[in-house]
């Protein structure tokens, strides 16, 4: 075969194989269809009305996705919707001249069944957008997207509601990109990226102080993700790391992020089903909140725990690296529990006292398989420094037979902001390991301010200090059963 070339007004033919023809005609037939744009306008949707777009929006991404793959764009104004199913091979657009934006009204979301059953996932979801078992999906623009949370038609007052809608909710999916966007009050938490593979979230300011349940971003049972340059401000817990579902949350890198929190600011857990493996966290300054409403429940302005790392239902963690971390503020700046809680269904909590009655979810299934493999080892903290933080202090805890294996604090500073009293030096501490992991399970603050240990074995610490308020009664250091 041969292909014609004008040059200097005399034809060229040059030999050019059948191989070489095919690549570059499919080659512009990709480019073509990555470069498509699907205007929303195009579609139907109107922005800057009170009208529901769901429709036309959903209508834009279901011909984009038929059509073989493009970009979905909503170019300037306000978009409401309810809830809306991403496709494989599609991209959103949200130019920074536009909000997508909830509407308020509850029937708008659907409650769906996730294809994966984990401890959350015994019932429906509502989410305000989904996507279940797709691929190659990027949500990005420099624009907003606004849930809508603080509307008086999510206002059940329930813990872990299903009534409420995710701000993202994205399950069984792969190579996604979520980047470059403003997230504004979810109902629940903001975004669950729920066992997907191939994860890449930059850039993400996030504020979610409307409803409860706010979190920032939840990573649960997936695997590859990299989460960088994020800014994240929540009632609920900030960055979180899960695994509901029976796989664990391995191969995860967050880095270079800045995050506050009415809870927890960095955290492995609650839910753990599945475990933990090669966790790399680093870079990240923990501030006070900005918020100056109080939606959590326990009310501490200043934050509950700094880091938290748990695993309490049955998963191992292993290979965890938490380091260069700044955090101001916090009641509790580090806490590592090993725990045995052995929550397969999200209905029981095990929350202290009477307060698995207020889950909104119901036991309408099995959950998940619990394993019980309570193992917590190899887990290094290293550079972090903490100010004007307590009165808990660092807590390191396993439970009999089974401690906490291998876990290395080195070059740590804790500077105290509140003292202790005499109380906490005559409270015996409630060891027991089967609670919701957090830093009240003890029902003291412990009668330690710098570090408390419970059931270690091969316990590092390479210079650690702590200093404490003036007048404070406690001792630096205690450990118990120190293997």
């Amino acid at each position: 075969m041969y292909l014609r070339i004008q040059k200097n007004r005399k034809p060229i033919f040059r030999r050019v194989s059948l191989k070489c023809l095919l690549a570059l005609f499919l080659g512009l037939v990709g480019h073509a269809l990555v470069a498509q744009s699907y205007p929303a306008e195009k579609f139907g949707a109107k922005a800057n009305t009170a009208v529901n777009n769901a429709k036309a929006l959903q209508k834009a991404i279901d011909v984009c996705h038929h059509n073989g793959g493009g970009t979905v764009v909503l170019s300037k104004g306000t978009y409401l919707s309810g809830t809306l199913q991403l496709k494989s091979n599609v991209n959103i657009e949200i130019t920074p001249s536009s909000k997508l934006k909830g509407i308020a009204d509850s029937t708008a979301y659907q409650p769906i069944q996730s294809s994966v059953i984990s401890r959350m996932d015994v019932v429906p979801w509502k989410a305000f957008i989904h996507a279940d078992s797709q691929k190659n999906i990027s949500i990005y623009g420099g624009g907003t997207i606004d849930g809508s949370g603080d509307a008086p038609c999510f206002a059940d007052g329930i813990e872990n509601s299903p009534n409420r809608p995710y701000g993202i909710h994205m399950i069984n999916c792969e190579n996604i990109v979520v980047r470059d966007l403003h997230l504004r009050s979810s109902a629940f938490w903001m975004q669950r990226y729920f066992n997907c593979r191939n994860l890449k979230i930059q850039n993400l300011d996030v504020y979610n102080h409307a409803n409860k349940n706010n979190d920032g971003i939840d990573i649960d049972s997936s695997e590859d993700v990299i989460i960088t340059g994020c800014t994240i401000d929540s009632s609920d817990d900030a960055l979180t790391i899960k695994s509901e579902g029976e796989h664990p949350a391995k191969n995860i890198v967050v880095t270079n992020c800045i995050v506050a929190s009415h809870a927890s600011a960095i955290k492995l857990g609650t839910g753990s089903v599945g475990g933990y493996e090669n966790v790399v966290i680093s870079d990240i300054v923990v501030r006070r909140s900005t918020s100056k409403k109080m939606l959590h429940p326990l009310k501490v302005w200043e934050g509950l725990t700094g880091i938290d790392l748990l695993t309490s239902d049955g998963g191992p963690m292993r290979q965890v690296s938490v380091s260069n971390i700044t955090i101001e503020d916090v009641e509790n700046p580090i806490h590592v529990r090993l725990g045995n809680r052995l929550s397969g269904n999200v209905a029981r909590q095990g929350y202290q006292g009477n307060g698995d009655e207020l889950q909104g979810v119901k036991n309408k299934g099995a959950g998940a398989t619990i394993t019980n493999e309570p193992v917590l080892e190899d887990v290094t903290l290293s550079n972090i420094k903490c100010y004007n933080v307590g009165p808990y202090p660092v807590i390191i805890a396993g439970y009999k037979d089974h401690p906490v294996t291998r876990v290395t604090l080195r070059d740590i500073t804790v500077v105290l902001g509140k003292k202790g009293n005499q109380k906490d030096l005559e409270t015996p501490p409630n060891w027991k390991a089967d609670g919701y992991p957090g830093r009240g399970m003890y029902g003291t603050r412990l009668p330690a301010y710098g570090l408390v240990t419970y059931y270690t074995k091969d316990l590092v610490i390479e210079n650690f200090r702590a200093i404490p308020k003036e007048g404070e009664p406690r001792p630096m250091e205690l450990h118990i059963q120190r293997l």
